[in-house]
């Protein structure tokens, strides 16, 4: 098992180095040049969730986002009324307050997309993509009793991430698409 855990840890430190050595030579010298700078990694900060099955799924999540290489820090949520950022048929999007995140929320993970290097019409021009694994504990049963009724009904528990930051690696930088 140990000799898993380091094959996996030595692949994944691989994806790093090879994210920044396949970065195009052209946005290389416009980086020399402008200085434009490519986010390499993130934090997830302080995750907080809401379930109503016991942290199988979750109605509400809010995070913090921080890249200390560009000098991003934004708030980001997914709720009831999110809306995606309208998209190319890919997984579903959703921005955080500072539009250059977003996120995409799938079974226990973030994959953040920050978009960089503006061009000459201020538009960023490429976006790296990471994702970071979230370890969720849940506080309370995710069923309780009313007093009265009988019925059983379904209460939202609290969750959170068993870390307060969460380090992650952007793995992949590719140009905005449509753009």
């Amino acid at each position: 098992m140990k000799v898993s855990l380091v094959l996996i840890a030595a692949h994944a430190a691989q994806a790093a180095v090879s994210y920044l050595a396949s970065v195009p030579e052209s946005l290389m010298a416009k980086v020399a040049s402008s200085g434009c700078t490519l986010p390499a990694e993130y934090q997830i900060l302080n995750f907080k969730a809401q379930s109503p099955d016991g942290g199988k799924t979750f109605d509400f999540i809010d995070f913090g986002f921080n890249d200390k290489d560009t000098a991003i820090s934004t708030h980001c949520y997914l709720n009831a009324t999110s809306v995606p950022v309208p998209g190319d048929g890919r997984a579903d999007r959703y921005p955080c307050e500072d539009e250059r995140v977003q996120f995409i929320w799938k079974s226990g993970s973030i994959t953040a997309v920050e978009k960089a290097c503006p061009g000459a019409d201020g538009k960023e021009q490429y976006e790296a993509a990471g994702t970071a694994i979230v370890a969720i504990n849940c506080d309370g049963a995710a069923n309780a009793t009313t007093g009265r009724s009988r019925r059983t009904r379904r209460a939202n528990v609290g969750c959170k991430s068993t870390s307060d930051i969460i380090q992650a690696r952007f793995f992949s930088l590719q140009p905005v698409p449509g753009g």
